[in-house]
């Protein structure tokens, strides 16, 4: 018996997370594209005074992965990590 390859019917969606890795405590909604999630972040994060809005794009980009995770939904529905809060790999 052959069996078809499934297609993933489902959209991906995106969230954001805190540094304990949970759904962040106030931007705990779903985002339809990473980018859409980062800009939300990074508006959180000037309204909080954790990032200047006149600073270096790399150094604004730093302080959005120390403070901000990353998660997107699976077709099963559950969530996988792109990128933990507090992980700063960027190039010097």
């Amino acid at each position: 018996m052959a069996y078809a390859s499934r297609q993933a019917t489902s959209t991906r969606l995106y969230r954001l997370t805190d540094r304990h890795g949970q759904p962040h405590p106030v931007l705990d909604e779903c985002f339809e594209s990473l980018d859409l999630a980062l800009e939300a972040a990074m508006e959180w994060l000037e309204q909080q005074g954790l990032v200047d809005a006149k600073a270096e794009q790399r150094d604004r980009e730093r302080q959005l992965a120390l403070q901000v995770g990353v998660e997107i939904s699976t077709p099963s529905g559950s969530w996988r990590s792109l990128r933990h809060a507090g992980f700063a790999a960027w190039q010097a």
